[in-house]
């Protein structure tokens, strides 16, 4: 990220350097100008921060649709060994989302830790 921020010290420097002002003034004035282009900077960057840390809270909704799924997968079983459901079949593509999700609820917790 430091790589633009270079380029655009050089354009200012370049820029400065065109004046016609003694060296005092060109060295002054091209510092105060990068300054100011770093102070801008970093309020950028702490206002991009501020927002990526609001989006990361999120509510309560997405942060567990995972666990109230896989609630949802158990009650589901849970009432299927009570209940003759056809959704618990053999052939049924339950089972295969059940794996996906278990998967996916597990590793996901790994790589969250």
């Amino acid at each position: 990220m430091k790589g633009p921020i270079v380029n655009i010290a050089q354009a200012i420097g370049d820029l400065v350097g065109k004046f016609t002002l003694p060296a005092r003034e060109k060295r002054e004035l091209e510092a105060e100008l990068t300054k100011l282009m770093m102070e801008l900077e970093d309020r950028f960057v702490e206002e991009q921060a501020a927002v990526l840390r609001e989006e990361a809270k999120g509510n309560w909704l997405q942060r567990s649709w995972r666990p109230v799924l896989m609630l949802a997968f158990a009650v589901i079983i849970v009432v299927g060994a009570f209940v003759d459901l056809p959704i618990l079949a053999d052939s049924s593509r339950f089972w295969d989302l059940l794996e996906i999700g278990m998967g996916g609820y597990i590793i996901g917790k790994f790589r969250a830790y």
